[in-house]
């Protein structure tokens, strides 16, 4: 019989780089009930082994601990089951016929969700409303691009949506019209509007979707602690999260913002928060952030920037906050115990939102807010000492560092203009002030969110898999593959305050990792995209197990 100091599982003969405070390296790791029990050399932890003890030669390979994804939307997992992918479309033609295959096959459905169009493939000015009803006319229709903040919807949804010739009477939200003044079906940062005119999906359908993106995304790409950026008090996906808690189906820990809508007074949003928040008291579902959109994105305008953009003279775009309401609410949240997430892409919303955390967060009570910025496309370069001051976290999308020559030559270029075209998506700059950065796949606009893909491109700010269409993109912001790794590790976990729980592999934290097909430190950055996860582990149990693994009964998690 085994004793209680036997470790029900030892990794040998790999490299573990457990991401602590010295960043080292050893050649296994041993856990027990659920926890990291030893790292060290492979005699060392081989004394924890007992007679029940499973061990796993690792032949070389390296040990992290599990991937943290620092803003992201699990709330989207619906979209593989019930919503049509055009993001294979190049041409109207393609999106219509995949909508209308999708449509023939669910006759039954209400509504009609999907999306995944880019603008640079499917001219814009084809997206109309009209378009879609020539395929589906008798119910909604609502389509989004590739960022998520553009939909393309049919007349019924306009419809639904009361949109006719006016302004919308939405915060931040733009109706693209047609020559007569009429909607043309395309709409920008209007999707909370959208959403709260279509069928809804049940709770069901969202813990349909949960298994799902667990099962076949999550897990498979090591991703152990997410943040889902924006919940809406009282939606069904809340439920999702708390019943796989109570059913122990959670194969990883969420931590959630509650998503504030700018059209309501500040005590009543605040409220809705403290209710959710409320409600989340296991140890696997954390809801203690606030999520505010300060802008939209430069693909359609509505990032907001200080400077003009280069194709529309004295237009800055506005922020969905009027800045006075934006700092009430966000002072209001920051007192309620609150942390503050926000979505800032232009350099403007990024000096907007660092005001309102100013505001919310006297000095002597940064330090332990971390209150996050996320996206961070353009940054004023003397807000990168602001962010430092004030505690701020950046959270960065490495996914998207690099250059598309067509993004570059259709949008971002004529938009911004060459200089600031050619300096987008600052990290090292963040490093370098002390800011504490973290990585993030924004998924679904970034499938598949595999933080891999992300630290290879972090890396080379180009995507060497696409090297006929992704050259460097500001090269000089490009930072090393243990930097890289930490945003997406140790410091996930402590822009989360869960750093004492999980983010690195030592003794008494949750063992929380993943094995790689290669060792990615010793490979060159060009080489990362070879790796692969083959084993990912969550409270010492695996969730994820490629064929080499496949038997791998597991440490008995607590």
């Amino acid at each position: 019989m085994g004793t209680v100091t036997d470790a029900d599982l030892i990794l040998t003969n790999g490299v573990v780089y457990t991401v602590d405070a010295g960043r080292s390296r050893h050649a296994a790791v041993a856990l027990r009930d659920g926890r990291v029990a030893a790292v060290g050399s492979a005699p060392e932890v081989a004394a924890l082994r007992g007679p029940r003890t499973e061990v796993v030669d690792l032949d070389g390979r390296l040990v992290l601990p599990g991937f943290v994804d620092s803003h992201l939307h699990p709330k989207f997992c619906t979209s593989a089951l019930y919503e049509v992918d055009l993001s294979g479309c190049r041409s109207l033609r393609d999106c219509l016929d995949a909508l209308a295959r999708f449509a023939a096959e669910r006759p039954q459905m209400p509504a009609y969700r999907g999306g995944g169009w880019f603008p640079t493939d499917v001219p814009e000015s084809e997206m109309t409303a009209a378009a879609i009803d020539s395929v589906v006319a008798d119910r909604p229709v609502s389509l989004f691009d590739d960022s998520q903040h553009s939909q393309w919807v049919n007349s019924a949804t306009l419809r639904l949506l009361g949109v006719g010739s006016d302004d919308p009477p939405w915060d931040g939200a733009v109706v693209e019209r047609l020559p007569g003044g009429s909607p043309s079906g395309l709409l920008r940062e209007a999707w909370p509007w959208v959403e709260a005119v279509l069928p809804q999906y049940d709770a069901a359908a969202k813990i349909a979707g949960l298994r799902h993106f667990q099962r076949e995304i999550a897990a498979r790409y090591g991703l152990t602690l997410l943040h889902e950026a924006g919940l809406s008090p009282g939606e069904a996906m809340f439920t999702a999260y708390r019943s796989l808690e109570e059913l122990g189906e959670l194969t990883a820990r969420y931590c959630i913002s509650v998503e504030l809508d700018p059209g309501r007074p500040a005590a009543e949003l605040v409220a809705g928060a403290v209710g959710e928040r409320a409600r989340d008291a296991g140890p696997l579902v954390r809801t203690a952030a606030v999520k505010l959109f300060t802008d939209g994105v430069l693909e359609s305008h509505t990032g907001y920037v200080s400077t003009p953009y280069a194709d529309r003279p004295g237009f800055r775009s506005a922020p969905v906050w009027e800045p006075e309401r934006l700092i009430e609410v966000s002072v209001a949240a920051a007192a309620a115990g609150f942390q503050l997430h926000y979505h800032a892409i232009g350099d403007a919303a990024v000096s907007l939102s660092l005001d309102a955390i100013a505001a919310a967060r006297p000095r002597g009570r940064r330090d332990d807010a971390r209150d996050i910025l996320t996206h961070l496309q353009l940054v004023d370069p003397r807000d990168y000492a602001r962010m430092a001051d004030l505690g701020v976290t950046a959270a960065t999308q490495p996914y998207w560092f690099a250059k598309d020559a067509a993004y570059d030559a259709q949008i971002y270029r004529p938009f911004l203009g060459d200089d600031r075209a050619a300096h987008q998506y600052p990290m090292r700059s963040f490093f370098e002030h002390g800011v504490l950065v973290t990585a993030a796949s924004d998924f679904p606009v970034s499938p598949p969110p595999d933080p891999l893909l992300a630290i290879q491109r972090g890396a080379l700010r180009r995507d060497p898999l696409q090297p006929e269409s992704s050259s460097e993109l500001w090269p000089e912001e490009a930072v090393g593959v243990e930097q890289l790794i930490a945003a997406f590790t140790v410091n996930g976990a402590r822009a989360n305050f869960l750093e004492h729980e999980t983010g690195s592999l030592e003794p008494g934290k949750s063992a929380d990792l993943v094995v790689l097909s290669a060792d990615i430190l010793a490979l060159p950055p060009e080489r990362t995209h070879e790796a692969e996860v083959r084993l990912t582990m969550f409270r010492g149990a695996p969730v994820f197990a490629a064929a080499e693994y496949a038997g791998l009964a597991g440490a008995r998690p607590r």
